[in-house]
């Protein structure tokens, strides 16, 4: 399998031979991207499911049989998955399959639905059955609107309890990034300061034509958890403006493009440079990359920022996913806010205690040990 680029068509064609006839086959694509994901999808198909290249001779397409697997596969197809997305698929796939994959779709009931998701319930954490049976019912769902199957009623999902992390504090921040090389340095601005998500999702994509300075913004591509906001745009304050600038100079003279890169060339992975910096800044406690952006939320909820600007500067599609995961700030703001309302001058006469005649000159109430102060 291998993709080239026909000139005289001004298309992208990615060919390969079929397992089963030896023929050559192929399939055009105007755009290159595009031709990318088939050509990735065709190598995940000859090595993990050569079957979907056998001809269906003699059978008619509209009565042939389609396993799970086989509407599974077609999915994949209508979807043109990355070559990475196509590798998080199969392994979140693979037990589904093997539960249900040689069964007719016409004959897949609730009860085995069921019987797939108390698997996964039984054996993975909380967020993961969560995503591995949303991707079952999204093929379940396929399947419906393509009338392969009649409508059936999928079981409830769990829903998914995420392990909550102490963010860094402002001094292993500042310890961290003394430690870190320059690459990492930049890593640590962007995700304590802008929230960006780590990894090929957005931190790796950002590029140069992405920072506005002028306009003091970065745009921040969303990681596809929210497509009604597909990009985002969070200001940078003033005080980092020299800092991007020598940046910019920085990779003006090598040609690099990707903000975070290493000696011009883009940055695919950080974890053994994270793991050092950890080890070289004295902390022992488990602290991840992503954790930076809870640094970012976490700042801001403390600092009094309201949820829903909050919410879209992290790229979240609703408050909700905050409110989960910042929950342990929200309370101490809550403190704060009750706190804040003035000391009682007096006690209502229906409030008195039975036999207690309140106080002719009423006091402000005294609680040891609690001030306003937020």
């Amino acid at each position: 399998m291998a993709i080239r680029y026909r000139k005289q068509y001004g298309t992208w064609q990615v060919y390969w031979n079929n397992p089963y006839t030896g023929k050559r086959e192929s399939k055009s694509f105007a755009d290159q991207k595009e031709a990318e994901k088939e050509n990735s999808l065709v190598i995940y198909r000859l090595k993990y499911e050569p079957e979907s290249f056998k001809p269906l001779e003699g059978l008619d397409a509209t009565t042939a049989t389609r396993t799970l697997e086989a509407v599974y596969l077609e999915y994949l197809i209508a979807k043109k998955f990355s070559k990475r997305e196509l590798s998080k698929h199969r392994s979140h796939f693979q037990y589904t399959l093997k539960m249900l994959g040689e069964k007719n779709v016409t004959e897949i009931t609730r009860d085995d639905l069921e019987a797939v998701k108390r698997f996964h319930v039984d054996n993975f954490s909380a967020a993961t059955a969560n995503n591995r049976l949303r991707i079952l019912r999204t093929v379940i769902y396929f399947a419906r609107d393509k009338g392969y199957m009649d409508p059936i009623a999928f079981p409830k999902i769990p829903s998914p309890s995420y392990q909550h992390f102490i963010p860094p504090s402002q001094e292993e921040f500042a310890a961290i990034f003394s430690c870190a090389p320059p690459h990492l340095q930049r890593v640590i601005i962007l995700g304590g300061y802008f929230g960006v998500r780590t990894g090929q999702c957005e931190l790796f994509q950002l590029t140069w034509d992405d920072v506005d300075l002028e306009r003091r913004l970065l745009r921040i591509h969303g990681s596809h958890k929210n497509e009604s906001a597909p990009w985002r745009e969070v200001p940078i304050r003033q005080s980092l403006i020299p800092l991007f600038e020598q940046w910019q100079a920085e990779d003006l003279a090598v040609g690099a493009q990707h903000l975070i890169n290493y000696n011009g060339k883009p940055v695919k992975t950080i974890r053994g440079s994270w793991e050092t910096t950890l080890e070289r800044a004295g902390i022992t406690r488990r602290i991840r990359p992503y954790d930076l952006r809870h640094m970012f939320g976490t700042e801001l909820v403390a600092a009094g920022v309201d949820i829903g600007t909050v919410s879209k500067l992290m790229g979240h599609s609703s408050p909700t996913m905050l409110l989960k995961h910042y929950q342990y700030v929200l309370d101490k703001q809550k403190v704060s806010a009750v706190e804040s309302l003035p000391e009682m001058c007096h006690v209502p006469r229906s409030c008195a205690a039975k036999n207690t005649k309140p106080d002719d000159n009423p006091q402000p109430l005294d609680i040891i040990g609690v001030t306003n102060e937020i």
